[in-house]
């Protein structure tokens, strides 16, 4: 007598709801960890990367169809403890990924990467740790190992519905904002639209007549010089001429848009957006005008998005700007992976969250059509300066003044360089000691200076955006003072003299002027030196506060009324809501 046959469908235990609850697990996982992820970083943030949803999207989605014919057919095909394991973890990544991202979003908005994240607390990432290992033992516990494992099923079901329609709701409107947002652009050929940005030209080339050289180290803490001078280290010594400001206030807390208003002179009232404060400083800027007016070649070395979007910005004013025509994509699939890294950081547990990367690390993948390469401030970069300027060294022209902004990554965390200014693993190293390494690039710097003779000559600024900040999110604690060392032209050949009178960076254009000797019409008030020790002056700094939930940011407005040493003496006068302050 012949064996029956047993049916695929009776050997794994087939049923409709088998493979209804297969199907949703299957679809639910690529769909909130990939698609809405990626596309929500994307769709929020696409004036930030240089490619188009048609360079990753297509892909992107045969992707997550192979992700959910695996997970699919693996539970249609198991059964038991190991299709109800497999379902149970399913069902546990998708919520806890959920509301870890609805955490991450309460305190933080826009890009993480590009320094304006923090590395959370040993104590966070523990709690944050433990809070979902606590859930996924719930979780199992109901999938697996209660008694009431097929209702604990029926009820992760309900979780994967849930998570897919809030998932669906949010991801919506931010697909009409950047729907809406492409129908004023001309999107016909995307791969050739045109892009004008800030060039690496020039940067080590100075002028045998004047020179202005504006070195910003972002996040200058000043507690971070004086860290320096604690240790002794011998690049004090180059820093002749040099008076260091021990009492200095920034304007505000952020490179954006600390840098916009600095090289303009233009404050930001946060009535529009980005592009518009962009369009209006840099067009509006009488200081970018005198300084050709006086015979002055400006080179602008700054990150786009925080400090400026497309470069034609600038007009005739900077000259280290180039068109490029287009980009290309030189790896597909690490183009994709890129993106699904930088979009888990709101999803990741806390603990994942530090190695997150920014947008400018697309930059070996994303490549603009050019000869000229675009000035980006990567976590390298100033390490990659300091290495070439040992080997090439500063040369100079003759044909005309220059002003140089140069905006290094400087005491920004993660710390990515030792005091010898060598990359280094990210994290490995302190605040002082990637402090000394940018004070190694600033003293080799001076030292070509010097050995082309324009180092007495020439104004210098060393100095920071901005301070480091505590948080995000919390009003001061304690004071937020930028490092500040100025040498005026003529001064050398002194050691490092300190003063303490209240400045700020109110002062910063007016001590270029005066030392630079600019010929101007505008009143750009007292240079640092003209204020006295002593005198008590009204500053103000500006804070950007997030705010939560709410996701409307504030602008608080702290005035410093006397010594900014002392806390006491800053006081919030007013708050204005602003939304969201990259908008």
């Amino acid at each position: 007598m012949s064996e029956k046959k047993v049916s695929l469908k009776e050997k794994f235990g087939i049923t409709g709801n088998k493979i209804l609850t297969s199907v949703l697990a299957g679809f639910t996982v690529p769909f909130v960890l990939v698609i809405c992820s990626v596309f929500s970083v994307f769709f929020s943030n696409s004036s930030q990367f240089a490619f188009t949803l048609g360079d990753f999207a297509p892909a992107l989605i045969l992707i997550s169809l192979g992700i959910f014919a695996v997970i699919t057919l693996t539970l249609i095909f198991t059964k038991g403890t190991l299709r109800g394991s497999i379902f149970t973890l399913c069902a546990f990544l998708v919520t806890a990924a959920y509301i870890q991202t609805f955490v991450t979003n309460l305190t933080f908005q826009g890009l993480p990467g590009d320094g304006n994240v923090g590395i959370a607390s040993k104590v966070k990432m523990v709690i944050n740790f433990t809070l979902w290992t606590i859930l996924l033992c719930v979780f199992l516990w109901f999938g697996i190992l209660s008694k009431k494992a097929e209702t604990g099923k029926s009820v992760m079901s309900f979780l994967l519905i849930l998570v897919l329609v809030m998932q669906t709701v949010s991801l919506i409107p931010a697909a009409i904002t950047y729907a809406n947002e492409q129908t004023t652009t001309d999107t016909t050929d995307q791969n050739v639209k045109k892009e004008v940005f800030l060039t690496t030209d020039s940067m080590f080339e100075l002028s045998t007549k004047e020179n202005i050289v504006v070195i910003i180290l972002d996040r200058f803490d000043d507690r971070y010089f004086q860290a320096l001078l604690n240790t002794g280290s011998p690049y004090i010594d180059s820093l002749e001429g040099f008076t260091y400001y021990q009492d200095n206030i920034s304007t505000y807390p952020r490179t954006y848009p600390a840098i916009t208003s600095m090289v303009s002179g233009i404050n930001n009232d946060y009535s529009g957006s980005r592009l518009q404060y962009f369009e209006k400083a840099y067009s509006e800027s009488p200081f970018l005008k005198d300084l050709k007016s006086n015979g002055y070649k400006t080179n602008l070395y700054i990150p786009s998005y925080y400090a400026y979007d497309n470069a034609d910005v600038f007009g005739d004013l900077v000259s280290n700007t180039s068109a490029a025509e287009g980009y290309t994509i030189t790896s597909q699939s690490k183009l994709i992976g890129k993106l699904f890294e930088l979009s888990s950081y709101f999803w990741a547990p806390e603990i994942f969250k530090s190695n997150t990367i920014g947008s400018s690390s697309f930059g070996d993948i994303v490549t603009i059509n050019s000869d000229a390469a675009k000035y980006e401030m990567t976590e390298t970069k100033d390490a990659e300066i300091y290495q070439e300027l040992v080997e090439s060294g500063l040369r100079t022209q003759n044909n005309k003044n220059t002003c140089t902004f140069l905006h290094l990554r400087g005491c920004h965390s993660p710390f990515t360089i030792d005091e010898n200014c060598n990359p280094v693993e990210k994290g490995s190293v302190s605040s002082t000691q990637q402090t000394t390494g940018c004070f190694k690039l600033i003293d080799e710097y001076f030292s070509e200076m010097k050995r082309l003779g324009i180092y007495d000559d020439a104004t210098i600024i060393i100095t920071g955006d901005h301070g480091a900040l505590d948080s995000d999110s919390k009003e001061y604690g304690n004071e937020n003072l930028t490092g500040l060392l100025v040498k005026m032209s003529g001064e050398s050949g002194t050691e490092l003299k300190f003063s303490s009178a209240q400045v700020s960076q109110d002062n910063f254009l007016a001590t270029i002027v005066k030392s630079a000797g600019l010929r101007t019409s505008t009143d750009y008030g007292r240079a640092y030196d003209e204020v006295p020790e002593g005198e008590t002056i009204t500053r103000t700094h500006y804070f950007q506060l997030y705010t939560g939930s709410e996701r409307k940011d504030e602008n608080l407005t702290y005035t410093i009324e006397g010594k900014g040493t002392d806390f006491s003496n800053w006081s919030i006068t007013n708050r204005e809501n602003i939304g969201y302050m990259y908008k």
